[in-house]
C-alpha cells in the first residue's frame, strides 16, 4: 500500500487518482468535526521547511497532543493507504475597512489588480477584466462577499474604491452587479461595467495581458496583481477543500466549503513580515510566473498569519486560499476581455458619450489633431495621474459646449411627482427674482436636461441631499460645468462660471444667489 507519494522536485505536480479518492473519503470522515478547516493533497512540511513528499492534509484550527484527546478524535495516519498529515490553521475571507484603506490616486481607466466594493461595506480586488458571453458586454470579476455579499440585489452599484471614505461618491461608480455564485466550486461575482466606464484589459501594476486561462498544478508558481504595495508570488502547495465562515444574510453566519487551492509563499521569494496576503486582497487574480495564465482568484487568507512556536515544528508560513478561476468563468458564462473586444467597442462607428471623449484625451499626443478611437497607451494612462496646473479663465459664453460631466447624480425621487416648490413672496423682491427668473427658468429646467431624477427637488434644499461627492468643490465643478455647458444660461448676459464662485454654497438658492450676482448691472 502507497505510503507518500514523492515529487522529483518542487515543481508543477500531477495528483494520482488514489490520492484523489483519499481525498473524498478524508472529506467525508472529518468535515463533521468542530475544528475541521479543511482537507487537501499537498506537500508535507518538517520544521519549517516544505518537503518533496505529497500527502493528505487536514487542515484543523487547532492542533492538541494526543493525551488531550478521546479515543474516537485520535486521527488516523493513513486514509486508503496515503499518509495523513495535520496542519494547524483557520481561514477567512477579508475585506479592507475603510478606516485602514490606503488613500490612493483616482485611476481613470478599470482595470484588473485595482481595488472595488460595495458603498460602504469594504474594498476588495478586481480580478480581472471579462466579458458577458450572454449579452457581450464588459464587466470586472472579484468575490462574492466583495461585490455582493448578504444584501446584494441585482444592478447594486459598484465602486471603483480609492479613497479612505466609504460614502457614496458617483464619480467612482463603474458598474453594476449582475450575477454572483458562492458555493462549493467558488466565491465569485460579476458586475457589468457602465457604458461610458473607460477600461483596459490588462493588470494593474505592471501592464500585463491575460489572454488564457487553465487550472493550476500542485507546486507552480504563481504571481498575484493586486493594488497592494507588496505584490507577491506563492506556490501552490495544496489542492482540496477549505472552509471559511461568510456572512450570508444580515447577521447570519455560515460556513461554506470551497474547493480551491493553498498558496504558500517560497523562501527564496522575499516577502515582508512574511505574509502574501492582506485586508482588501480578496477578488486579486494570481497568475502563473511562466505562462501567464489567470489560474486562480483570492477568496481569503490564514487568520493569524504570523510565525508562531507552537507551528515550529511543521508549516510556519502563512497561506492563502483561492478558488479555480475555469469553474467560475463556465458557472457565470464569461471569458476573458481583450484588446479586441476594446476595438469593437472604440471601433470608428461607436458612438462615444461624453464621458469616454474626455478619457479619449489620454490617448493622443497633444500635438494631433484629433484623439484616437482606440485604447489609451498605458504609458498615457500613467502620466495622467500626474496633477496637471490648468489656467482657469472666464471665458464668453459663445465658447461654451456641452461638458463631459465627472459626476453624477444621487437623487431621491419623491414618491407623487410633486413639482419643486420656490417658496416664493407675493412681491416683486429679490427673493422672488432669483427663485423664478435664475431657478425656475435656468438652473433647475438644466438639472432634469442632466438626469429626469433631478425632478422634484427643491430650491432651498440641501444640495448634498441629491448630490454625493468626497468634497464640497467636487459638487461646485459639477455644477458650473453643468451651467457653462447648458443652454438654458444663454442670453442673459452670464459669462462662463467657475466653481470658486460656489465655494462655500450648500443650497441650490445659494447658487442660484451667486449666479444672479454675476450677471451684469444695466
Amino acid at each position: 500500500m502507497a505510503d507518500l507519494h514523492t515529487a522529483d522536485t518542487i515543481g508543477k505536480t500531477a495528483l494520482p487518482a488514489d490520492m484523489k479518492n483519499a481525498l473524498q473519503k478524508a472529506y467525508q470522515a472529518f468535515a463533521n468535526r468542530s475544528n475541521f478547516c479543511g482537507v487537501d493533497i499537498g506537500y508535507r512540511w518538517r520544521h519549517g521547511q516544505r518537503t518533496k513528499d505529497i500527502c493528505l492534509r487536514l487542515h484543523v484550527q487547532r492542533k492538541l497532543p494526543i493525551d488531550a484527546l478521546l479515543p474516537s478524535q485520535v486521527l488516523p495516519t493513513h486514509v486508503d493507504g496515503i499518509a495523513l498529515d495535520v496542519i494547524e490553521a483557520a481561514y477567512q475571507p477579508s475585506l479592507e475597512p475603510g478606516a485602514a484603506r490606503r488613500s490612493t490616486a483616482r485611476q481613470p481607466f478599470t482595470m484588473g489588480g485595482l481595488s472595488c466594493g460595495r458603498s460602504g461595506e469594504g474594498a476588495g480586488t478586481i480580478g480581472l477584466v471579462v466579458i458577458d458571453k450572454t449579452t457581450g458586454k464588459p464587466g470586472i470579476l472579484s468575490n462574492w462577499h466583495v461585490l455582493a455579499g448578504p444584501r446584494a440585489r441585482c444592478n447594486d452599484p459598484i465602486m471603483q474604491v480609492e479613497e479612505r471614505n466609504d460614502e457614496f461618491d458617483p464619480r467612482n461608480h463603474i458598474a453594476n452587479l449582475k450575477r454572483w455564485m458562492l458555493d462549493r466550486s467558488g466565491d465569485a461575482a460579476l458586475a457589468e461595467l457602465l457604458p461610458d466606464q473607460p477600461w483596459l484589459p490588462l493588470q494593474f501594476g505592471g501592464f500585463d495581458s491575460i489572454s488564457s486561462t487553465r487550472s493550476a498544478e500542485l507546486g507552480e508558481l504563481l504571481n498575484k496583481t493586486s493594488h497592494s504595495p507588496n505584490s507577491a508570488q506563492a506556490r501552490v502547495d495544496g489542492r482540496g477543500l477549505y472552509r471559511l465562515q461568510y456572512e450570508t444574510r444580515p447577521g447570519m453566519l455560515e460556513y461554506r466549503d470551497i474547493e480551491g487551492l493553498n498558496l504558500v509563499y517560497d523562501d527564496d521569494v522575499p516577502v515582508d513580515s512574511g505574509r502574501v496576503s492582506f485586508a482588501g486582497d480578496s477578488g486579486s487574480a494570481w497568475v502563473s510566473t511562466t505562462s501567464g495564465d489567470a489560474v486562480a482568484l483570492q477568496i481569503g487568507g490564514e487568520i493569524g498569519g504570523q510565525i508562531t512556536s507552537s507551528k515550529a515544528t511543521g508549516r510556519n508560513k502563512q497561506a492563502v486560499i483561492a478558488c479555480e478561476i475555469e469553474p467560475i468563468f463556465e458557472k457565470l458564462k464569461l471569458r476573458l476581455a481583450s484588446f479586441e473586444d476594446l476595438l469593437i467597442q472604440n471601433s470608428q462607428s461607436a458612438v462615444f458619450t461624453h464621458h469616454q471623449k474626455a478619457q479619449a484625451t489620454f490617448s493622443h499626443n497633444a500635438d494631433e489633431a484629433t484623439p484616437s478611437p482606440l485604447w489609451p497607451h498605458p504609458q498615457h494612462w500613467a502620466d495622467s495621474s500626474t496633477p496637471q496646473p490648468q489656467q482657469i479663465a472666464r471665458l464668453e459664453r459663445h465658447e461654451t459646449s456641452t461638458f463631459g460631466a465627472q459626476i453624477v447624480p444621487m437623487v431621491r425621487i419623491l414618491p407623487n411627482g410633486r413639482l419643486p416648490a420656490a417658496d416664493l413672496s407675493s412681491s416683486r423682491s429679490r427673493r422672488y427674482n432669483i427663485g423664478h427668473e435664475i431657478w425656475q427658468n435656468r438652473l433647475y429646467p438644466a438639472l432634469l436636461d442632466y438626469d429626469p431624477n433631478f425632478q422634484g427637488v427643491f430650491l432651498d434644499e440641501a444640495i448634498a441631499q441629491r448630490i454625493s461627492a468626497a468634497d464640497d468643490r467636487n459638487i461646485h465643478a459639477f455644477l458650473s460645468r453643468l451651467i457653462n455647458g447648458s443652454a438654458r444660461f444663454d442670453g442673459i448676459g452670464l459669462k462662463q462660471v467657475l466653481a470658486s464662485d460656489f465655494r462655500g454654497a450648500t443650497s441650490y438658492f445659494q447658487i442660484c444667489d451667486r449666479i444672479e450676482q454675476l450677471l451684469p448691472r444695466f
